[in-house]
């Protein structure tokens, strides 16, 4: 395993270090920098020791979207990448933000975690930094690559998408409205095809996806429902997917779909439909999409 050492990215020399002993290594904790994949390594540590006040950049090590791995603090360094995790925890960041996550990234940060194991002789937790502390970070898309278990074969690793809506919509009673989502927050694999548009995820794949949108101007007690459906990209066809039901309360109300499996052919398209079975028109004021897919 190649890694950068710190003398080819022109480090500074920390003004401390603390070293710790493989047994007391017990985690390893995956990162982004939540910056532009072209941020160098000493852009980070000088932000880290001038803009933190810290001895030396916080992580052990740090990965681009290349895959190419930089030599940060070591593996037996302690870092300063996760409060309370800093000795049982090797901090590896991703060079990038949310979506940017690439196959051959995942592969180092992988070839890391196997390689600690092997020093230390047993395999280490994987985590996220979330998993930790309070914070987004390392984004939806590689957090759930953690989740998995950081799988070696990227083959099964689901491409990733997140939408939102950039504007309100009305929500007239007893019609079933597809959400537009004009904000696309990560689509490498370009399932958003329209962007701007209803789809977000593009057949023929396996999803998983989750929606929430805010609906206000309804009466206490009023009943909606939600579906997934699958549009054809031609001929208009729809099939219909799983009817979840809400009942209105007072002020906003808040409709959480969830569907954890189900798969969509070629030539379809996820899109996502609210409907509200009161007397006045409501408005959708805002929503938020996350799906994995699969394709097949």
């Amino acid at each position: 395993m190649d890694i950068i050492s710190r003398a080819e990215w022109d480090a500074r020399a920390p003004r401390s270090r603390t070293e710790v002993s493989w047994s007391q290594r017990t985690e390893f904790v995956v990162h982004y920098s939540e910056g532009p994949t072209d941020q160098s390594v000493r852009s980070i540590q000088d932000f880290h020791m001038d803009g933190r006040g810290w001895a030396d950049i916080g992580y052990n090590f740090l990965v681009d979207v290349g895959g190419r791995i930089y030599a940060g603090r070591g593996w037996l360094v302690v870092g300063a990448h996760a409060p309370d995790h800093n000795t049982s925890g090797i901090g590896v960041c991703m060079i990038g933000r949310d979506g940017d996550a690439t196959a051959a990234a995942k592969r180092s940060i992988r070839r890391l975690y196997d390689e600690a194991g092997r020093r230390g002789g047993r395999d280490l937790k994987k985590l996220g930094h979330r998993d930790v502390y309070a914070t987004s970070c390392p984004g939806d898309e590689l957090y759930a690559w953690v989740r998995a278990g950081m799988p070696a074969d990227l083959d099964d690793v689901p491409d990733y998408v997140s939408v939102s809506m950039d504007a309100e919509q009305a929500l007239p009673p007893n019609t079933w409205v597809t959400i537009d989502w004009g904000r696309e927050h990560s689509d490498r694999d370009h399932h958003h095809r329209d962007a701007g548009g209803p789809s977000f995820v593009e057949g023929p794949a396996r999803y998983a996806f989750t929606a929430n949108v805010q609906v206000d101007g309804l009466a206490p007690g009023t009943g909606l429902r939600a579906r997934a459906i699958e549009h054809a990209d031609s001929g208009g066809d729809v099939a219909g997917g799983p009817v979840a039901e809400y009942i209105a309360g007072k002020g906003s109300t808040l409709v959480h779909y969830s569907l954890p499996a189900d798969t969509v052919g070629d030539g379809y398209r996820v899109r996502f439909q609210v409907i509200h079975h009161g007397t006045e028109t409501a408005r959708i004021t805002s929503g938020i999409a996350k799906a994995l897919a699969w394709p097949t």
